[in-house]
């Protein structure tokens, strides 16, 4: 279970149950949040697996598009369309997500959101291990889509 901070909202899905992770900041366009590795996210090298890595870049970067618009999202729905990931060097320990938005682009696509315009939203990840070190970087691009009428 996952909580966005400073809202009610709160999410309960297999995939995020599965990670562990846990969203220690928020706001607009921007997310922080950490995956701590137990032995089944974990490859025969005991460093963090690449899916389970990319899962974690996921999940902050959903949280980036989704957390300033919250109240906007019953009517709409968000999917990644695409990603891009590159593995910089293997993640040992607690692994750190910081997601960003572009501030301009968000604001605009809340505008659409809000408008019930589908719209698009790219999402910048750096993942960092607990040493400090870059492991991994992604892009997602994110789309924003009215709830179709039953």
């Amino acid at each position: 279970m996952f909580y966005f901070v400073g809202m009610l909202e709160t999410f309960d899905f297999p995939w995020v149950r599965f990670l562990g992770m846990h969203i220690t900041h928020i706001a607009d366009g921007t997310c922080t949040a950490v995956l701590d590795p137990q032995d089944v996210h974990l490859n025969h090298n005991e460093t963090v697996n690449g899916p389970v890595l990319f899962g974690a870049a996921e999940y902050a970067a959903g949280a980036a598009v989704t957390g300033g618009m919250m109240d906007l999202l019953h009517n709409a729905y968000v999917v990644a369309k695409t990603a891009q990931i590159d593995f910089l060097a293997p993640a040992r320990g607690p692994v750190t997500c910081a997601a960003t938005v572009d501030a301009e682009a968000f604001t605009q696509a809340r505008s659409k959101v809000e408008q019930q315009q589908p719209v698009e939203l790219t999402a910048h990840v750096t993942a960092t291990d607990s040493q400090g070190r870059q492991v991994a970087t992604v892009r997602l691009i994110f789309a924003v889509r009215p709830k179709r009428q039953a």
